[in-house]
């Protein structure tokens, strides 16, 4: 089963997905993505680890890599987030990669992967589809792969929400 929450900054959609998950399953996995590098980063994963304290999630850092996490039938992922899993993904240590379909088919492929391996998976991304274009190349393939991504999400997911202001909207 894939849940996809999906919506703006700061829109309330990562705790929208920790609540759903938690009112529904134990063995909660709580995926992140996020690369542990930096102020920001240190920062923003504080703020997760101290917003699910109380939530009994079992942490799993993987930033790029979903086929290296170990899990068993019986888990409840929560992928935080599909954003920062593509952004891992799409730039390496020569810059950004120019296959977009490669970087999108990997990622898609993991993701239904993981969902086969586990009982749940509960997938969290960002709405920046209203992003101006043409600022440059790179923005318009990272928006074209994100968007790839979420379409495939969707066409697979069982339930999909889009979260506004705290706000949850059944999509699917």
């Amino acid at each position: 089963m894939i849940v996809y929450i999906y919506g703006g900054v700061s829109s309330g959609k990562s705790e929208y997905a920790e609540e759903l998950i938690s009112k529904s399953f134990e063995n909660k996995i709580y995926l992140a993505t996020m690369e542990n590098t930096g102020s920001y980063a240190k920062q923003r994963i504080q703020k997760h680890l101290k917003q699910r304290a109380d939530k009994n999630f079992i942490t799993v850092e993987e930033p790029k890599y979903l086929s290296n996490v170990n899990i068993s039938c019986a888990d409840n992922i929560l992928l935080e987030d599909l954003t920062n899993l593509l952004s891992n993904n799409i730039f390496d240590e020569n810059g950004m990669k120019s296959d977009s379909k490669e970087i999108t088919e990997a990622i898609f492929s993991d993701i239904i992967e993981l969902e086969k391996r586990c009982n749940s998976l509960f997938i969290v991304g960002n709405d920046i589809f209203s992003t101006k274009r043409n600022q440059s190349k790179e923005l318009d393939m990272f928006i074209d792969c994100l968007f790839s991504l979420h379409q495939k999400i969707i066409d697979n997911a069982n339930r999909v929400v889009e979260v506004i202001y705290g706000l949850p909207y059944d999509r699917k």
